[in-house]
C-alpha cells in the first residue's frame, strides 16, 4: 500500500505542473492545484493523441514528455515547493491509493476494449481501421490515452491505471475545498448548494475504482464544468469562457453520449468579446484539440463520432457504412432493453423497429427504469430530508431585499439545460450509467436553487457540512478498506489492481494466433484480452478483413464491403 502511495506523490507531482499550460494564473491552494491537475490531464490526453500519430505511446516516449514537467517545476517553484502543495500532494494521493489498491478494473469493460485498447497505444503507432479487429475499439475514450502515456521508466506498466482515480479525486478534492471556504466565509449560496449536494451523491455511489470505467471520468467532469461556470459567471475573463468550452470537449471525447452537455456553454454567449477571444491562446489549443481528436477517430474508424452514419467518409477503403449502421442500431436498441426481450420477441421485431415509435418505452420501464429508481431513490431521500431540516430552522421572514440578492436569472438557465440534457438522455440511450451526471446536476440545481433563497444559521450549517464530510469521507474509507481486507492477497501484481485477468489470481490468459498477414492479431482462448502490449481482437476476426500499407502505416479493411 505504501508502494501506491509513493507512486501516487510522484505522478502527482510531474503530472500537476501540466496544467501550467492553459492557466497561467492559479491560486496556490487546494482548489487551484486540484483544478490544474485536470487541465493537465487535458494537455496530456491531448499530447498522447498527437504522438500517437507517428510513435507509439513506450516507455521511452512518455518519459522524454516528463521534461516539460521538470523544467515547470523549476520554473514555478514559488508555487510547487509550498506547504499547500504538500496537502494537496497528501490528500490526493491518500485518496487515490485508498481507492485503486487491491482493486479490480471496470467489469467486463476494462477487460473487454479499455486496457487492451491502452496495450495497442502503448505497443504501435495508429493503425487505419482498428475498430474493425474489434467494433469497441471505435468506442475507445481519451482516457485510454491518458492511461497510455502515463508509463515511463518512473512507473513502468503501473501507470495506466492511475488516469480514472485521478480526475475522480481531484473533483472531490476541489469541492470540498470550496464547500469548506464557503463555510468559513458563511456564504450559503447557489453554487455552495449545488457543490454540497453533488458531494453527497459522490460520498454515496461514486466511491469505488472498480466501477469508474470510462463513464464516472466523463461524469466526474460533468459536475467540475457546471461547478465552474457558477463559480465565474460574472466573469467576463475570455481565458475561463475557453477553458470551460475545453473541459466540455474533454468530457464529449470521454463519453460521445454526453455531447449535449455543450449547450451549458450558451450561458457565457452574452460575456464574449470576439474581438478579444480570438487573441486567447487556449482558444487555438481548443481547435487544434478538436481538430487532432477527429482526425484521430476518422483514422480509426472512418467517423468522426463513431458509429454516428452522418459522421462517416465512406469513401475510405477502411469505412463500411453498413457495419456502422448495425452498430448504431444495436448500440441505442441494447440501450433501451432488447437484451431483456425473449428470443420469440426477438425474432418478431427487428432492432430498428424496436426504438422507433416509444416501442422499447414499456420493456424500458420494466428493467432500466427500476434500476435507475432503486439507485435514485435513496439519494432523492437524504436530499428532500435535508432540505426539510434546513427549511423548518430557517429564518421565516426573510426581506425583499434578501431574495432579489439571491435571484439570477442564469439559474433557471442552468436548470432549463440540465432538463434538456436528461431528454436527450432519455431519448437516446436511457442506460443509468451513461448519463447518470445529468440527472443528478438536474437534483443539485433545483435543490440549490431552492434552498439558496433560505437564510440559514451558519452554525447549523457548519455542524451539518462537518457532518456530511465526515459520513461521507468514512464511507469511502471503510467500502474500500472493507474490500482490501477481504481481499485474496496472493495475486500477481499485488497490491495494484488487477489488469491482466478478471480471475482473482491476475494470471495472464491463454490466447492463440490469427495471421493477418505479416501481422499477430491474438484471440483469448478463454476469459478476455485486458492489458497487453500486442493486438488483441477478443473476438475471431472478419472472414473478409484485410491489411494493407501506405507509407508504413497500415491499414485495416473489410473487402468487397
Amino acid at each position: 500500500m505504501f508502494e501506491i502511495f509513493f507512486y501516487s506523490i510522484l505522478i502527482l507531482i510531474l503530472f500537476t505542473p501540466f496544467g501550467y499550460f492553459l492557466i497561467q494564473n492559479f491560486e496556490s491552494n487546494l482548489y487551484g492545484f486540484s483544478k490544474q491537475l485536470i487541465f493537465g490531464s487535458v494537455i496530456l490526453s491531448f499530447l498522447a493523441i498527437t504522438i500517437h500519430f507517428f510513435f507509439p505511446l513506450n516507455l521511452i516516449t512518455n518519459s522524454i514528455i516528463l521534461i516539460f514537467s521538470l523544467i515547470i517545476l523549476i520554473k514555478k517553484r514559488k508555487s510547487y515547493f509550498t506547504k499547500n502543495f504538500i496537502i494537496f500532494l497528501t490528500l490526493q494521493s491518500l485518496l487515490i491509493t485508498i481507492l485503486i489498491t487491491e482493486s479490480h478494473v471496470y467489469r467486463p469493460d476494462a477487460g473487454l476494449y479499455h486496457l487492451p485498447f491502452i496495450g495497442i497505444l502503448n505497443a504501435e503507432k495508429i493503425n487505419l481501421g482498428i475498430s474493425n479487429i474489434h467494433e469497441r475499439y471505435g468506442h475507445t475514450s481519451i482516457i485510454q490515452y491518458f492511461s497510455a502515456i502515463s508509463i515511463n521508466f518512473l512507473f513502468d506498466d503501473f501507470g495506466i491505471v492511475f488516469a480514472q482515480a485521478i480526475i475522480a479525486v481531484s473533483v472531490m478534492i476541489n469541492f470540498s475545498y470550496l464547500v469548506y471556504n464557503y463555510v468559513k466565509k458563511k456564504i450559503f449560496n447557489f453554487h455552495f448548494y449545488f457543490l454540497f449536494f453533488i458531494l453527497i451523491y459522490i460520498f454515496y455511489k461514486m466511491n469505488r475504482y472498480g466501477e469508474y470505467g470510462n463513464d464516472a471520468p466523463a461524469h466526474f467532469l460533468f459536475y467540475f464544468l457546471i461547478s465552474e461556470l457558477i463559480l465565474h459567471i460574472e466573469d467576463k475573463n475570455s481565458s475561463n469562457i475557453i477553458n470551460n468550452l475545453i473541459i466540455t470537449l474533454f468530457i464529449i471525447q470521454n463519453k460521445v453520449l454526453l455531447i449535449s452537455v455543450l449547450i451549458f456553454n450558451f450561458i457565457n454567449i452574452p460575456k464574449i468579446n470576439f474581438k478579444k477571444i480570438i487573441y486567447e491562446k487556449n482558444l487555438y489549443f481548443l481547435i487544434i484539440l478538436f481538430f487532432f481528436w477527429a482526425i484521430n477517430n476518422v483514422l480509426s474508424t472512418g467517423c468522426m463520432l463513431y458509429p454516428v452514419k452522418v459522421t462517416c467518409f465512406e469513401s475510405l477503403s477502411w469505412t463500411s457504412m453498413e457495419k456502422i449502421e448495425q452498430i448504431s442500431i444495436a448500440s441505442e436498441a441494447w440501450a433501451k432493453g432488447w437484451s431483456v426481450l425473449n428470443q420469440a420477441t426477438k425474432d418478431k421485431i427487428d432492432q430498428l423497429r424496436f426504438i422507433e415509435n416509444f416501442y422499447w418505452l414499456k420493456i424500458w420501464s420494466k428493467t432500466h427504469l427500476q434500476l435507475i429508481l432503486k439507485i435514485l431513490l435513496p439519494y432523492i431521500i437524504v436530499v428532500f430530508l435535508i432540505i426539510l431540516f434546513l427549511n423548518k430552522k430557517s429564518q421565516k421572514k426573510i426581506s425583499d431585499t434578501y431574495k432579489k440578492l439571491n435571484t439570477k436569472k442564469y439559474e433557471k438557465y442552468l436548470i432549463l439545460f440540465a432538463v434538456f440534457n436528461v431528454l436527450f438522455w432519455f431519448l437516446k440511450a436511457p442506460i443509468y450509467r451513461y448519463g447518470y451526471s445529468t440527472i443528478i446536476t438536474l437534483i443539485a440545481l433545483s435543490a440549490a436553487y431552492f434552498m439558496s433563497r433560505k437564510k440559514i444559521d451558519y452554525q447549523l450549517m457548519n455542524k451539518l457540512v462537518i457532518t456530511i464530510f465526515i459520513i461521507g469521507f468514512s464511507v469511502i474509507f471503510i467500502k474500500n478498506q472493507y474490500r482490501i481486507i477481504k481481499s485474496n492477497n496472493d495475486y500477481v501484481n499485488y497490491p495494484w489492481p488487477r489488469y491482466y485477468s478478471m480471475d482473482n489470481s491476475n494470471e495472464m490468459t491463454n490466447f492463440k494466433v490469427q495471421k493477418l498477414k505479416d501481422k499477430d492479431i491474438l484471440i483469448p482462448i478463454n476469459g478476455y484480452c485486458m492489458y497487453l502490449k500486442k493486438i488483441c481482437g477478443h473476438y475471431p476476426l472478419y472472414k473478409n478483413l484485410d491489411i494493407k500499407k501506405i507509407r508504413n502505416y497500415d491499414i485495416l479493411y473489410l473487402k468487397n464491403r
